[in-house]
């Protein structure tokens, strides 16, 4: 399967898909890193998202109180 096009998600960095790992692009002005996330690591880092996302509402309860 070809590589998707990129998409630009935010701060330098972009997104694309070869059928079996997520690729990240990190576009600085002077040089670009890539990493390329399997589906397992990917699936990690989609927890590590939830578990942030509940950090962040515990955090805006708790300024709310």
């Amino acid at each position: 399967m070809p590589r998707t096009h990129d998409e630009y998600l935010g701060d330098g960095v972009y997104a694309s898909f070869d059928g079996y790992h997520v690729w990240l692009d990190l576009r600085g002005q002077d040089d670009s890193t890539r990493i390329a996330l399997e589906p397992p690591v990917f699936e990690a880092l989609l927890r590590y998202k939830t578990k942030m996302d509940n950090v962040a509402a515990a955090l805006e309860e708790t300024c709310h109180d």
